[in-house]
């Protein structure tokens, strides 16, 4: 039996049928709020992203035959890893904007000085939004968010396949306007708690002003302190509903994105 002979062009597509899916897999896997988490190795992160080009890569289209190691090639790496980079910052944006509300309800309650070590972004936050981000994270598992995040990788090759088109600016501005909301919403997911507590210092400066011997630091922050948790406990059962929009949401906005690039 003859060897089987494979030239260097046949090469080449087969390792870029492979290796340009990779680069975006891998910029979203970098940027993503659930599969870039620090708290995961980078080695099972790598190996996740070459697990998911092996599975996804023959259900793609053609890909483009420039080789990988040229000018075009360089190009195309750079244009796919900050494509999913910028698809997973778009879901990285929920996260950001629970720990907004986190930090608007610490504030309120006097907890600002309570700061935990958040392994997310790796800073110190108020231990209420590490809290809230931790539900959001048990919520985005109830709902399968992980699932719904590979299907929406999957179908962006389908929407923007893999080119050599550059990056038009609107794109980034697409980008830069779901970044501003990351204070509506999480001004939107603190209403309850903030309004209550606002409530709440009324009260206590019309109290202070009917009796003014009375010591405000004595009553007040313990008072505030239960209202704030009085008031997230009957506020948290609505947030599945919320986040669960909230995501969906950002679903949209990742086709937006790619819709976006694809039609300059």
């Amino acid at each position: 039996m003859g060897m089987v002979e494979i030239s260097d062009t046949e090469i080449a597509l087969l390792l870029s049928g492979f290796f340009w899916p990779f680069c975006r897999i891998a910029g979203f896997i970098m940027v993503d709020p659930f599969f870039g988490t620090r708290t995961i190795p980078r080695q099972v992160r790598v190996a996740t992203a070459i697990a998911l080009t092996i599975i996804i890569a023959p259900l793609l289209p053609a890909m483009p035959e420039a080789p990988v190691i040229s000018a075009e090639g360089l190009a195309n790496i750079f244009y796919q890893v900050i494509i999913g980079a910028a698809m997973g910052m778009v879901m990285r944006l929920v996260i950001a904007a629970v720990e907004m509300a986190g930090m608007l309800m610490s504030m309120q309650m006097g907890l600002g000085f309570a700061m935990f070590f958040d392994p997310q972004f790796g800073a110190q936050v108020p231990a209420l939004s590490r809290f809230l981000s931790t539900f959001v994270f048990l919520l985005f598992l109830a709902m399968d968010g992980h699932l719904v995040l590979i299907s929406a990788l999957v179908d962006s090759f389908r929407i923007l396949p893999v080119g050599l088109e550059s990056i038009p600016k609107a794109s980034f501005k697409v980008l830069a306007e779901w970044g501003a909301k990351i204070f509506s919403l999480g001004f939107l997911l603190s209403i309850p708690v903030v309004g209550a507590l606002l409530i709440t210092n009324l009260a206590i400066g019309v109290m202070t002003r009917a009796a003014p011997q009375f010591n405000i630091f004595t009553f007040g922050f313990p008072l505030t302190l239960t209202i704030g948790f009085i008031a997230l406990y009957f506020s948290i059962p609505a947030f599945a509903h919320v986040i669960g929009e909230i995501y969906e949401q950002n679903i949209q906005a990742m086709l937006q994105l790619l819709s976006t690039i694809k039609t300059p």
